[in-house]
């Protein structure tokens, strides 16, 4: 069976509806009983287990589970034994974090032991990282000659999870990395601040340690991977913001972090939040990109992570070890489901962007 951990929270209940709508075989486990029978009778009686990840006592309710989705974060707390677990289990294993650090972990922990029981893990099978890393690998396809690319996030009325809140203070207290020359090399969030052209203006933009850095060398030869995330605010402020934030996140996160429980969004505002994710590339004088346009980023986590949990599940041929989304399946069929959801793909060829 395929068990989704973290069930009864914000992104793990859409992941649950869209494995009921796939018609998968699966349970759900989370730590409150209560909570797990409630989601159950309204899933039609899908199986409900006890989990806690912060008790190893309970894993013992992954007896007979092939294929863990693990929703629960934040990772950096709590992923590693699920992971751990997972290897031990010999079960496949996929989350939806966005916690470079965390990606980071099991790729150089857990690699040579997941391979070695011919399992796959599958950290960040999620919206932000799954599309840039499947946009990544297409442009690096398209030009064979791409040795650096770039990666622009830009949202727009953004409504996130209490679970992304916290993955954010996470992300932003921990050491990030960006790929220069082949080898990762640390700094910290906006530690670059610049101007950028996207869609005809000029907008600021801030650095940051995106998960493509380091998904992208693990099946392609790219050398050069750097991410920015466009911003309203002018840059000094984004560069004395992202200094003060980071030293007082690293004080306060762990507060911070407890006291975010409520306030996940409403159909409406997760269908207000829209987003555009770009790979762009520079070759000679011209320019290239693959831009992606979407909106509801929790449903497209559900799509991604379902789909590929059911390819593993039906035994769909894939290398073992610590692996990306868009080596399962490869980017075609990331975009078949971004644009059977509603989203758009599209390359365009120019002048340097």
């Amino acid at each position: 069976m395929i068990g989704i951990i973290g069930a009864t929270g914000f992104t793990g209940k859409l992941v649950a509806d869209e494995l009921i709508r796939r018609k998968a075989n699966f349970f759900i486990a989370g730590r409150n009983a209560q909570s797990l029978r409630d989601l159950s009778k309204s899933l039609n009686a899908v199986p409900y287990r006890v989990i806690d990840v912060q008790d190893s006592a309970t894993f013992n309710a992954l007896e007979g589970c092939t294929l863990i989705i693990n929703c629960a974060g934040p990772f950096t707390d709590f992923g590693e034994a699920i992971v751990q677990e997972a290897i031990a289990r010999r079960a496949h294993y996929l989350d939806t974090t966005g916690e470079q650090g965390f990606i980071k972990l099991v790729y150089d922990k857990y690699h040579e032991q997941a391979k070695a029981v011919g399992i796959v893990l599958v950290p960040s099978c999620a919206y932000e990282y799954a599309i840039g890393d499947a946009i990544g690998a297409q442009l690096i396809a398209d030009f064979p000659q791409c040795q650096s690319i770039e990666m622009i996030y830009d949202m727009e009325e953004m409504h996130t999870s209490p679970g992304t809140r916290k993955s954010v203070v996470r992300a932003v207290t921990a050491p990030g990395f960006s790929l220069k020359n082949g080898l990762l090399v640390e700094g910290r969030p906006a530690a670059v601040t610049r101007k950028i052209q996207l869609n005809g203006k000029t907008v600021p933009a801030m650095s940051f340690p995106s998960g493509e850095a380091l998904m992208l060398p693990r099946h392609t030869d790219v050398q050069n991977v750097d991410s920015f995330m466009t911003a309203k605010a002018p840059l000094f402020i984004l560069q004395t913001v992202a200094a003060l934030g980071q030293s007082v996140m690293q004080i306060f996160g762990d507060f911070i972090v407890n006291k975010m429980t409520t306030g996940a969004p409403t159909l409406a505002q997760r269908q207000n939040s829209t987003f555009l994710i770009q790979a762009r590339t520079k070759i000679g004088s011209e320019a290239h990109s693959i831009t992606v346009t979407g909106k509801d980023p929790y449903l497209l986590t559900a799509v991604i992570i379902s789909e590929a949990a059911l390819r593993l599940h039906h035994n769909i041929p894939v290398d073992s070890g610590a692996i990306t989304p868009a080596m399962i399946g490869g980017a075609d069929l990331i975009r078949k489901l971004l644009e059977d959801a509603g989203a758009k793909w599209f390359s365009t060829s120019g002048s340097f962007l």
